[in-house]
């Protein structure tokens, strides 16, 4: 398989089509991170400071793994208000514990704690395992009740404004495959289709269900199975598939997107000194011949460090609470921390870890950096013109519309 360059200054494919119908819409995608999502909240709480008039029309949200999650109630909340939408999401993460996110006896899921991580200490990566740590019921049901109780995500029970919702899982079974649940007002013509590395399921309504697809983590959290057009399907983990779904909101429409990046990917990388284009084994690859689409503008936002000094400031000083918070992830700490040493034991844990201190630093982690990179930002250049500073200068605009380039799947 031939790779495209992946840097950021890079163009892989160059392709040229008008977006339709509006160079005014604005999509956010919200990425997979475990817990870190409550970053995500503080962040959108920012933003919503600064344009909150745009962000109140938002035309697309796609998210992947736990930010299907969020994504899911940002949607619903939007229908009264952006403001709205936070006030719901710091509501699902304030008070977020391990005894109100899951079911079951805290001693089974330490056990099966115990064999998974000795599994993921052999063979890390999201490997398909017939036991899972943790069954998401309490919060699913928490999920569903906030989507209802706000309209629901059909195209008519959401706002107005809101063209699509979509959410990236994974196809589970020979071979895994990325698959896009999506409720839009229209479908994506086979134009936009073109080199698309993931399939398109088209539902009415979105749930619950759904987002906990997307957000299964193998080993983690168990598979989901729905019924759909093709039959019934086994879903994991969008993360594994395309854990930063721009590709999708581009080819829907969105001319400007934003996005927070929950994951820590680059932060890893750069740590083992790896390129940011290395592909984990465990990553479903694209087809060669597959390409995603950069928007004319992004704004992205990530957390600007490690978190995991965030987690030992909030629960490391007590060894009672810090154990309460990894609760039945506790072998992984100690299996971690012996091979790794303590600083990276806490970062793994970063993702895992519910405490509501911890969560709440989070949120306020999340608002502080998206204040900062506002702050060094005019109030009309906060998205980043990917053509104009990034394109050849010879380039020729596309006299039909925007031009965009694709970045590197394959």
């Amino acid at each position: 398989m031939k790779r495209r360059p992946q840097g950021e200054d890079q163009i892989a494919v160059q392709v040229h089509r008008s977006l339709e119908p509006n160079p005014s819409d604005l999509g956010i995608v919200l990425s997979g991170g475990g817990v870190r999502a409550a970053y995500q909240a503080g962040a959108l709480k920012a933003l919503s400071q600064v344009i909150s008039k745009d962000l109140d029309r938002t035309s697309y949200i796609i998210g992947s793994s736990i930010g299907a999650v969020n994504g899911l109630v940002v949607s619903a909340g939007l229908k009264t208000s952006f403001s709205h939408s936070i006030t719901l999401l710091e509501e699902l993460w304030r008070e977020r514990t391990f005894s109100n996110t899951f079911s079951g006896t805290r001693a089974r899921a330490f056990l099966r704690a115990i064999r998974i991580a000795a599994e993921q200490y052999l063979a890390p990566g999201p490997h398909g395992s017939k036991v899972t740590l943790f069954d998401p019921e309490p919060l699913r049901e928490q999920l569903d009740s906030a989507l209802q109780t706000n309209g629901g995500l059909t195209p008519e029970g959401r706002s107005a404004t809101l063209k699509a919702v979509g959410v990236m899982t994974t196809l589970e079974g020979d071979s895994r495959k990325p698959l896009l649940f999506l409720s839009s007002h229209q479908q994506i013509g086979p134009e936009q289709m073109s080199g698309a590395t993931f399939d398109v399921c088209y539902v009415n309504e979105l749930t619950a269900k759904h987002g906990f697809a997307s957000a299964a983590l193998p080993s983690v959290l168990p598979p989901v199975e729905i019924d759909t057009e093709r039959g019934k399907v086994r879903l994991v983990d969008g993360g594994i598939s395309q854990n930063v779904p721009v590709d999708p909101a581009v080819r829907l429409g969105a001319h400007r997107i934003i996005i927070i990046d929950i994951s820590g990917r680059s932060w890893w990388f750069d740590h083992y000194g790896e390129p940011h284009d290395t592909r984990p084994t465990w990553e479903v690859p694209a087809e060669s011949d597959t390409f995603c689409l950069r928007p004319p503008q992004t704004l992205t936002i990530r957390p600007q460090s490690a978190l995991g000094p965030l987690l030992k400031a909030s629960v490391g000083n007590s060894h009672k609470k810090f154990m309460h918070a990894c609760g039945a992830l506790w072998p992984l700490f100690t299996l971690v921390k012996a091979k790794l040493g303590e600083d990276l034991a806490y970062e793994v844990m970063s993702y895992g870890a519910l405490d509501p201190d911890y969560l709440n630093a989070l949120m306020e982690q999340g608002y502080h950096d998206t204040v900062t990179l506002i702050r060094r930002r005019p109030r009309t250049q906060l998205f980043y013109e990917h053509e104009e500073e990034q394109a050849p200068k010879n380039t020729e605009a596309d006299p039909q519309g925007s031009t965009e380039s694709s970045i590197l799947r394959a």
